[in-house]
């Protein structure tokens, strides 16, 4: 190796270590690009005229080569350049020099060489490089965070706003930006956190952001001051913010289950319960102390079975079948009770349904009732649904379906006798001594008859005073017989009552089993229609059923069926019988009686349907009749210049009904009659009913103006003081008063003439009915009677007979009364 070329190599050696390793280099270069000058460290590395120029640019890296080399031309075309550029190391490694040349003048001003500096500012670019890449790894993890960032000043106001604001506040974050943060959150939270944290603005916190439609939804918000390292200084904020509403809504929703949880515990009838998988109870709600005053603990760790008063019970047994086979049950019903409290038993009603926990079968919860008072209520229920609430003696229910049982059971061989009973006189019981005594009357005859028969035997009440008995008849007639003679044995022996002794003796009508009857209903019907034939021979007998009886039976069943309705056919007609006035001896009223006209059985006198009318509620319909053809025929009579008043007869149930005086008032002015031309009679029997709204509506009707008398007066159990009470017009005598032939000390026309008097004194007139001969009209007209009514001036006629024979009736009742006929 030559020496030129160890020269040129130690040359190279000395610019490659200034390149790898100076840390600052001066230098001066002429025009020729020698180096003339290394500053003293540099040199002592490589001698200034060893210094390479061309080596040097060659380390340069090749992306900052041609800059450099647009700076060096610069500078040595008398322009002073700066520029920063990289140097490959000979391992490969890259340094950053700070370059600054200027252009040496002489003293022309002629540029004749270069002056520079080389400074290593590799840190500077490595920390700057860190820097970048912090901010831009910053820059994407803020940008693409879920979470809410930001910068804020020492005032509060936005410095910096991540994107993912716009998601949460529907702002553009250049729109927040110097936005003060507390504008966009609710004030009041704002109030409130710092109540709770004090005044640092650190930590966490739960408040509400305001979005810019105006809804709201809550944050997580985390605080941390940013400081200057030296002086610690607070320079601003750091928030980081995260989107909680679900969390909060779900808490809350938690929350207002766990206290509608509570409150439906305490306020419902029900306590939660859970068994674990022996049936033994592990938790009981709070609730059981509230319904059974059962403390909770008092059963935890018992078997739930261990509550049953009676394990027979269906509810319990179906319990324990669902249990083992793990299945839910619902509304098992049964009774419990505690050996700590042997005299407390409820009734309740469970459901339940097994659980798991992680999936393992854990045992069974569920919830519980207190329906003690609903079984209870339900027992009475049924009670009451069979039994007769004031004798405890079986109601008409359980006799039917008794009855009905034993018709229909084959073993049955001997006769069943059906006894049907009423008591004679039980209604002037009510009637002077009270219902308090009615009721125990009725409950010491209820005993009376239980003694009589034998435990196989049934004794009913059906309700008032009527009672009914099955009992079975082997010999017939004859048993029964010696049953009815009993029966109205024990009936007829005085019962005392609050020391009060009382006689009302009895009626009893018997049919069998299967000579009378084979149905149950033919069967009550036929002792019935009995009952009724001992009535009428005066009470105190039994009458066993007849085919007589069972004519009867089918007649009036014929009647009750055919009456409906008869009305609207035309079936019905009305007669009318003159009232004469005793002073003018002139007709001055009619009374309408109803007759019908059958199309099979002829014409069947009112007494026969009447009372069948009462009992089946078609007396509604024949008595709207007959008040409006009564009053369209004396309205008629009335326009041809008959001035007649007309009386018709209302029933008990039209006078309990408030709706007769519409009725009344329709019919009225439909026909344009005079209200003080009708007369309507009502029977003692009705007043009596309930003569609280007898007298209500009575005072209606007469606010009509119509005229209201009290008729068949003496045949019930009124009084003249008694009637004072009602407003009443006109009294009508039973004609039972001028029966001479009655057996009685008292004379009845001496009765009657008593009770004109009276009546007068009241103010009220006085019509004399069933008059029958002269003698009695005689009578009645030196009694000074009003008027009067009867077969002895003429029986009841058609409309066509009544008004043809109304001219010639003066002369009949002058006649009658021995006067001269008038002329």
């Amino acid at each position: 190796m030559t020496k030129r070329m160890m020269a040129d190599m130690d040359t190279r050696d000395g610019t490659r270590r200034l390149a790898d390793e100076a840390p600052a280099v001066v230098w001066e270069m002429d025009m020729n690009r020698r180096c003339v000058y290394l500053d003293p460290s540099s040199a002592q590395v490589v001698s200034p005229e060893a210094f390479s120029f061309d080596d040097w640019i060659s380390y340069i890296h090749p992306e900052d080569a041609a800059g450099f080399a647009v700076g060096a031309e610069r500078a040595r075309g008398g322009h002073h350049h700066t520029m920063e550029y990289r140097i490959v190391r000979s391992d490969g490694s890259i340094r950053w020099l700070l370059s600054n040349a200027a252009p040496r003048h002489d003293a022309d001003g002629n540029v004749i060489g270069l002056l520079g500096s080389l400074a290593d500012v590799t840190s500077h670019y490595e920390g700057k490089e860190r820097l970048l890449r912090s901010e831009a790894e910053h820059r994407v993890l803020t940008e693409n965070a879920g979470d809410m960032i930001a910068h804020l000043n020492p005032e509060g106001r936005y410095v910096y706003v991540s994107p993912s604001h716009r998601d949460f506040f529907g702002y553009e974050p250049e729109q927040m930006i110097g936005k003060r943060a507390a504008d966009f959150l609710m004030s009041e939270d704002l109030d409130r956190a710092a109540a709770t944290r004090g005044t640092r603005p650190r930590g966490l916190t739960t408040i509400r952001g305001r979005r810019r439609d105006g809804s709201t939804f809550w944050i997580s918000l985390n605080l941390r001051a940013v400081r200057d390292p030296r002086t610690g200084e607070r320079k601003g904020l750091v928030a980081v913010g995260r989107d909680i509403t679900p969390q909060v809504e779900a808490e809350r929703e938690l929350a207002l289950r766990e206290e509608r949880f509570r409150s439906l515990t305490k306020l419902s009838s029900d306590w939660y319960w859970e068994i674990d998988t022996h049936a033994v109870f592990t938790f009981i709600s709070e609730g059981i102390q509230q319904r059974l005053s059962l403390p909770p603990h008092a059963l935890i760790g018992r078997p739930m079975a261990d509550t049953a008063r009676d394990m027979s019970e269906d509810g319990v047994k179906e319990f324990l079948r669902c249990f083992a086979a793990r299945q839910p049950f619902r509304d098992l019903v049964f009774s419990v009770s505690l050996p700590e409290y042997p005299n407390v038993i409820r009734h309740i009603r469970m459901s339940g349904e097994p659980f798991h926990v992680d999936g393992v079968y854990a045992g069974y919860r569920g919830a519980t009732t207190d329906v003690t008072r609903e079984i209870r209520t339900a027992q009475q229920m049924q009670r009451l649904a069979t039994l007769d609430a004031l004798t405890e003696l079986p109601n008409r229910s359980v006799l039917e379906s008794t009855l009905w049982a034993r018709l229909n059971d084959r073993r049955i061989g001997s006769p069943l006798g059906v006894f049907f009973l009423d008591l004679d006189r039980f209604k002037e019981v009510n009637d002077s001594l009270g219902h308090r005594f009615g009721d125990e009357l009725l409950r010491e005859v209820a005993r009376r008859l239980r003694a009589c028969v034998r435990p196989d035997d049934l004794v009913a009440r059906l309700g008032g005073d009527e009672f009914v008995l099955l009992a079975e008849c082997r010999r017939g007639e004859a048993s029964a017989s010696r049953l009815g003679q009993k029966l109205l044995g024990v009936l007829s022996s005085p019962i005392v009552v609050e020391s009060q002794e009382i006689k009302v003796g009895g009626s009893v009508g018997i049919s069998l089993y299967p000579r009378d009857a084979t149905t149950s209903e033919s069967l009550l019907s036929a002792a019935d229609t009995a009952l009724y034939r001992a009535k009428e021979q005066g009470g105190g007998v039994y009458r066993f059923f007849s085919a007589e009886m069972r004519e009867e039976t089918l007649m009036r069943h014929t009647l009750q069926q055919d009456m409906r309705g008869a009305a609207a056919r035309g079936e019905f007609i009305l007669h009318y019988q003159p009232r004469v006035s005793l002073h003018s001896l002139e007709v001055v009223s009619a009374e309408a009686l109803i007759r019908w006209r059958h199309p099979r059985l002829g014409n069947v006198p009112p007494d026969c349907f009447i009372g069948l009318a009462e009992e089946n509620g078609c007396i509604a319909e024949i008595g709207a009749w007959v008040l409006t053809e009564a009053v369209r025929q004396v309205a008629a009579w009335r326009n041809g210049g008959r001035m007649l008043k007309i009386s018709v007869n209302l029933s008990p149930r039209q006078l309990n009904d408030r709706g007769i005086v519409d009725t009344v008032r329709e019919v009225l002015d439909r026909e344009g009659l005079p209200p003080e031309a009708l007369e309507l009679e009502i029977t003692e029997s009705a007043l009596m009913q309930d003569q609280n709204l007898a007298i209500s509506v009575m005072r209606e009707l007469k606010h009509l103006g119509v005229q209201l008398s009290i008729d068949d007066f003496g045949t019930g159990y009124s009084s003249l003081s008694h009637l004072r009470k009602f407003p009443l017009d006109c009294l009508k005598l039973d004609r039972s008063f001028l029966d001479e032939e009655q057996a009685s000390d008292i004379n009845p026309l001496i009765l009657a003439e008593s009770i004109i008097d009276l009546a007068h004194a009241l103010k009220l007139s006085v019509v004399a009915e069933g008059v029958e001969n002269a003698e009695h009209l005689d009578f009645l007209r030196r009694t000074s009677c009003d008027e009067v009514q009867g077969y002895v001036i003429s029986r009841p006629l058609p409309a066509a007979e009544f008004e043809a024979c109304f001219a010639g009736w003066r002369c009949i009742v002058a006649g009658a009364c021995g006067m001269p006929a008038p002329t």
